[in-house]
């Protein structure tokens, strides 16, 4: 099996709620046989763990109670309480520009002719979508992001792109009129649909998810690219990111420019570290991680999925490692300035492939979703103790958005290319396992 650090004490605090080609099979620990769950339609879209089934909640093409069909390519995604027991879920939609097809709301929308954002969607106990409807529109790749102390969903987009006539970039032509590669700031409780600004002090780069300190309101990003950084925003003032901040980037002190697969690191060994500024977080040029580079900051290899807990940051790198499989790591604050980095897990073999969103449960397990590509496609738990264990797999898709309601009895999650939202139910208990 892949490599990891005895997570005891790492994960102890941990907790499974959102408050305020096929490869070789890890172990499967108590999971007795996966049994084939089939929708509504009797299309079996993935296969789950003995004791739970799944529930189709919304798919691409259904009308929604704006007007507007469920858009494609659903990705990350927050769950947050809502009245009566409901919930209410804000997905987004990893859509680029298509031409001949603008926003549906142009007069709200950040940049009229682009067709991504985010929809949300209000949920019953049991599991009837009671609304859905568009809550963000006019952005470009909305990948990953990740839910706020304050109760908003913070949306990234992976992109970096440029208005016509610009000179770098991503530019695309006829297609644009404003920058792309931001963060947006959506509000799930909001009655009707608004224009959104993007947080651009956060930087402008490829985001890809977020995490956001309970204690500071320090927001933790990622950036998906092959030689990226590890970022902070440091808010002027808590809570209130159109405020401005400043934006850094994680300086590993052992060494300059730290590359954190070409270089050997120890499992669980905790390496000191620091931040550096970012003096332009909004360059005209896709600088900022060479920003941070120049000035010491470490290298990790498509950093991408994130989740904030009390003992630290977790965050995976989709490519890193000796074999290219994935790491994740942990980072813990000591202060405003000082922490240190560890890494908490290293796949060596196909027990784990390409590591990409991020949640957790209710016991303080790690919850993964694999980006393979192609072939199988697998949900899987890392417990305390570093042991994998195989929740649901499709051959139809990668996993995308990952949350669990606030009771942690059911986890959402989008089947990205099929372009639906499922929940999965059952008895997790029993789903573990025995250490």
């Amino acid at each position: 099996m892949g490599t990891a650090m005895t997570l005891a004490s790492t994960l102890q605090h941990l907790t499974g709620c959102i408050r305020t080609e096929q490869q070789e099979q890890p172990e499967s620990g108590s999971l007795g046989s996966p049994q084939r769950q089939k929708d509504e339609a009797s299309q079996a879209l993935c296969t789950v763990a003995q004791g739970l089934s799944y529930q189709v909640l919304s798919r691409r093409g259904e009308p929604m109670n704006d007007g507007v069909p469920v858009p494609i390519l659903p990705d990350g995604m927050g769950c947050f309480p809502g009245k009566n027991g409901n919930v209410i879920l804000v997905r987004n939609h990893e859509i680029s520009p298509v031409s001949g097809q603008p926003s549906p709301f142009p007069e709200l929308a950040y940049d009229p002719n682009c067709i991504g954002g985010t929809t949300s969607l209000v949920v019953g106990p049991d599991l009837k979508v009671l609304d859905q409807r568009v809550s963000l529109t006019g952005t470009h790749r909305n990948c990953a992001g990740g839910p706020t102390p304050w109760g908003t969903w913070i949306t990234c987009e992976e992109i970096f792109s440029l208005p016509p006539g610009t000179p770098g970039g991503e530019a695309i032509d006829g297609l644009i009129t404003q920058k792309h590669g931001y963060a947006f700031e959506v509000n799930p409780y909001a009655t009707s649909l608004q224009k959104v600004m993007p947080l651009v002090e956060m930087g402008h780069f490829r985001h890809e998810a977020v995490g956001v300190d309970r204690l500071t309101g320090i927001v933790y990003q990622t950036e998906d690219s092959g030689s990226s950084c590890f970022y902070r925003f440091i808010p002027n003032r808590k809570a209130q990111l159109h405020q401005g901040g400043q934006l850094q980037a994680l300086k590993i002190l052992e060494a300059d420019r730290f590359h954190t697969t070409q270089q050997k690191m120890e499992i669980g060994k905790q390496l000191p570290c620091q931040w550096v500024d970012i003096p332009v977080p909004d360059p005209v040029l896709e600088t900022v991680h060479q920003q941070g580079q120049e000035r010491g900051a470490a290298i990790f290899v498509r950093g991408e999925g994130l989740w904030a807990q009390e003992d630290g940051i977790y965050f995976s790198c989709t490519s890193g490692g000796s074999k290219g499989y994935g790491q994740i790591f942990r980072y813990v604050p000591k202060d405003l300035e000082n922490g240190t980095i560890e890494l908490v897990y290293e796949s060596t073999d196909q027990s784990l492939i390409n590591p990409d969103n991020l949640t957790a449960n209710r016991w303080g397990d790690v919850v993964i979703c694999e980006d393979r590509g192609v072939g199988t496609n697998r949900i899987l738990g890392l417990t305390p103790k570093g042991k994998l264990y195989e929740i649901a797999t499709t051959e139809l898709s990668e996993w995308t958005g990952p949350c669990f309601s606030p009771d942690g009895q059911t986890l959402f999650v989008n089947l990205q290319d099929v372009g639906a939202t499922v929940a999965i139910q059952g008895s997790w208990d029993q789903l573990r396992p025995i250490i």
